[in-house]
């Protein structure tokens, strides 16, 4: 077998079969199996799949998160290569053809990856994901001093360097949110180069990416009067404080600065769930949302301004709004401005 496709599904039940078919009508010469791991689907994920037969082999399994299902999938694998695909993304029919000749022509690269492009609700393609001055091939060095724009559907790995390097750390589990991507390609990397194929060989869904930013932002209803309950939201967060320890201990001083970037993304997040709430009236939480945020990162003045003026009633912050400038009112009352991605 040349490739298997990995594919770790949870509650894909609208999306799954475009993204199997994608993976299936690969116009390759080669071999290549198609694994989806069912990571305790409670949709119609599992009834989409079985429409399949035996063109593809299901795994299934308790819901255990990305990074289990990947590593089921990685463990099942007999092919000499693996390629991610999430079940949100779709590939070009090239996908394989554009990607496997050169792993196969260069025994020192260790994977490859191409450029993604973000797809609307509407089908239009809005974005790219790799911006000009990253469609290259990056050194480690690089690669911990800049935030490299890997997508793991966009990657083709060999899959004896997944395996020296345990696969994903299962120490992000089914509540954690991202992080777990980045630290993998950090230790692919130390293993050997990461080629860049200058094709664009990815469809993502970027309605998906905002839908579930703003999920994590909203927490749909503040209902978050104590403290237990308070930090039971913050755990939501906890991807980050995992992926900055594994930095810093693998990487030492190294790793530093994307340790940093972690801690700064948790204290910009609260901050914006904070806005989320002031612009709901929820002035409580939203002073729960900001003193969490001081306590990431204490040095940061606009936080305390934001605190001071949830602290002040309802009724004296309506009164007082109308004289500060638009900009102004929305930072401290919201909402957030989801940040868009580069064109």
């Amino acid at each position: 077998m040349k490739v298997s496709v990995v594919i770790p599904t949870y509650n894909d039940e609208g999306t799954i079969v475009a993204t199997v078919e994608s993976a299936l009508a690969q116009r390759f010469e080669g071999k290549f199996e198609v694994i989806v791991v069912n990571d305790g689907s409670t949709d119609g994920t599992r009834a989409e799949l079985a429409k399949f037969g035996d063109r593809i082999r299901v795994l299934d399994q308790e819901n255990r998160g990305v990074s289990a299902a990947r590593n089921a999938g990685i463990q099942a694998a007999t092919g000499e290569y693996v390629a991610l695909l999430d079940a949100d993304d779709t590939w070009t029919g090239d996908k394989l053809a554009k990607t496997v000749p050169v792993l196969d022509r260069n025994p020192a690269c260790v994977a490859v990856f191409s450029n993604v492009v973000g797809v609307d609700g509407a089908g239009r393609e809005v974005w790219y994901f790799v911006a000009p001055e990253f469609r290259r091939s990056p050194t480690l060095d690089e690669m911990l001093n800049l935030s490299w724009p890997y997508l793991p559907s966009a990657v083709v790995i060999r899959r004896d360097t997944l395996l020296a390097i345990g696969g994903f750390s299962e120490e992000f589990k089914a509540e954690h949110w991202g992080c777990e991507d980045v630290f993998f390609m950090m230790m692919v990397r130390e293993r050997g180069e990461i080629l860049y194929v200058p094709e664009t060989l990815v469809r993502y869904r970027c309605r998906d990416f905002h839908a579930h930013f703003a999920n994590r932002l909203r927490n749909r209803r503040f209902e978050m009067d104590s403290v237990e309950a308070f930090r039971e939201f913050e755990r939501r967060f906890e991807a980050n404080f995992i992926f900055a320890r594994l930095m810093l201990e693998h990487f030492g001083a190294r790793g530093r600065k994307h340790a940093t970037w972690a801690i700064d993304t948790v204290a910009r997040d609260l901050i914006g769930v904070g806005l989320m709430a002031m612009h709901q009236d929820d002035r409580a939480f939203a002073r729960r949302c900001y003193l969490a945020a001081i306590r990431h990162r204490p040095l940061t003045l606009k936080t305390y301004c934001r605190l001071a003026w949830a602290m002040l009633p309802g009724k004296a912050a309506r009164t007082l709004s109308p004289m500060f400038p638009p900009g102004l009112r929305r930072s401290l009352s919201g909402p957030p401005v989801l940040e868009e991605r580069p064109q």
